[in-house]
């Protein structure tokens, strides 16, 4: 497994001669730091940290958007897209609209975003930022306040399997929603206890001050 993760290491980032990249699905980055607290290598938790912030970077690669670049080798038609974006570069359905620091709500595959805020709480344990925090705290009452079921249900698009406009909460499926599958809300309680362990660890720093 650690040789794996060192070939990732070696092969993506930001320096020269390193792909400038980050996946489609956030999952690698829960793995990649819960890895590093196990082996404390700084190169494991440096790959994640530079998933999580370099996506939706709109200028990554040679001023393009990494997606962008991807879609062009791939021989893609410039208004191709698949059959859960509402349109052309929809890239707000994996979170990489904008850096994750500069979100405003909460978008996208539900379940992407819900990997996407769990990596980002653990980095924000480990690697404590304000830009961070304040990321957390607007996505997660974005989330909470307007965009989930009495339930605890989220995602209520079927179509990306995701989060629609504020307040946009159909109580059944002929009316455009109510999708709420089963592995977002498992998210969302991954994402809950991290944030609790962020909160307590907020507190534990105001009290030693």
């Amino acid at each position: 497994m650690i040789r794996n993760v060192n070939l990732f290491c070696k092969t993506f980032g930001p320096d020269q001669g390193q792909k400038h990249a980050y996946p489609g699905h956030p999952e690698i980055e829960l793995a990649l730091i819960r890895l590093y607290e196990v082996t404390r290598d700084p190169a494991h938790l440096k790959l994640a940290q530079y998933f999580i912030t370099e996506r939706g970077n709109p200028t990554g690669v040679n001023g393009k958007h990494y997606y962008t670049v991807e879609a062009e080798a791939r021989g893609e038609l410039e208004y191709q897209r698949p059959s859960y974006y509402p349109q052309p570069k929809s890239y707000w359905y994996q979170q990489a609209h904008k850096p994750i620091v500069e979100q405003e709500t909460i978008e996208g595959h539900s379940v992407r975003a819900m990997y996407l805020l769990t990596a980002l709480a653990q980095l924000q344990e480990l690697a404590p930022s304000p830009d961070y925090k304040k990321a957390l705290d607007r996505l997660w009452t974005n989330m909470t306040a307007k965009k989930m079921y009495l339930t605890g249900g989220i995602g209520a698009i079927k179509q990306w399997e995701g989060f629609g406009i504020d307040y946009f909460l159909p109580h059944g499926t002929d009316e455009g929603g109510c999708y709420a599958e089963t592995c977002a809300s498992i998210g969302v309680m991954m994402l809950a206890e991290r944030m609790l362990q962020v909160c307590h660890l907020n507190q534990d720093r105001l009290l030693r001050y």
